[in-house]
């Protein structure tokens, strides 16, 4: 069941986000109504992302009611440090998209560079979030939520992978 819904989102997010973020060519000038029905669509294509990974999430906890509203009271901050971490990698996204066909050195470097620490970021994250929810729910209870948010977090990162061509 997990693994279906999970495939389920994969699916969502392999539709969305090669056209939200990686974009080889700028878009054409698109007129103010025409942008805010597109950031209407992105916007509620993220809600239900988010409404589908956290049931995934929930699903995969498998925790009882009392302990369920500990873990999400965490989480709900967990999810809202991250949200700040993909805004950075989805600007990353779009700057080497619009690097692409003019790839300098310098650009390259600054974007592996920026790579680099997002992926540092999420490690701090999670090592912060791993010892709030030991620390109230237990050890056991707190390995589980990082290897639900690493199988996510690799499904997700495969698909970014898959759709963002190499550097020329």
């Amino acid at each position: 069941m997990i693994r279906s819904k999970l495939l389920t989102t994969t699916a969502v997010a392999c539709l969305t986000l090669p056209f939200a973020l990686a974009q080889e060519a700028p878009a054409p000038p698109q007129s103010p109504s025409a942008q805010s029905q597109e950031k209407a669509y992105a916007q509620m294509l993220m809600k239900d992302l988010q409404r589908d990974k956290n049931s995934i999430v929930d699903q995969a906890m498998g925790l009882d009611p009392a302990d369920k509203a500990k873990f999400w009271s965490i989480y709900d901050g967990y999810q809202k440090e991250m949200k700040g971490i993909w805004q950075q990698r989805a600007a990353n996204i779009k700057k080497y998209a619009a690097n692409y066909n003019n790839m300098t050195d310098g650009v390259a470097d600054e974007l592996a560079n920026t790579a680099m620490s997002i992926q540092s970021q999420v490690l701090a994250i999670r090592k912060k979030y791993y010892e709030q929810v030991k620390a109230t729910l237990g050890a056991k209870v707190a390995a589980r939520f990082l290897q639900v948010e690493d199988a996510l977090g690799q499904v997700i990162g495969l698909q970014l992978a898959s759709e963002i061509p190499l550097v020329k």
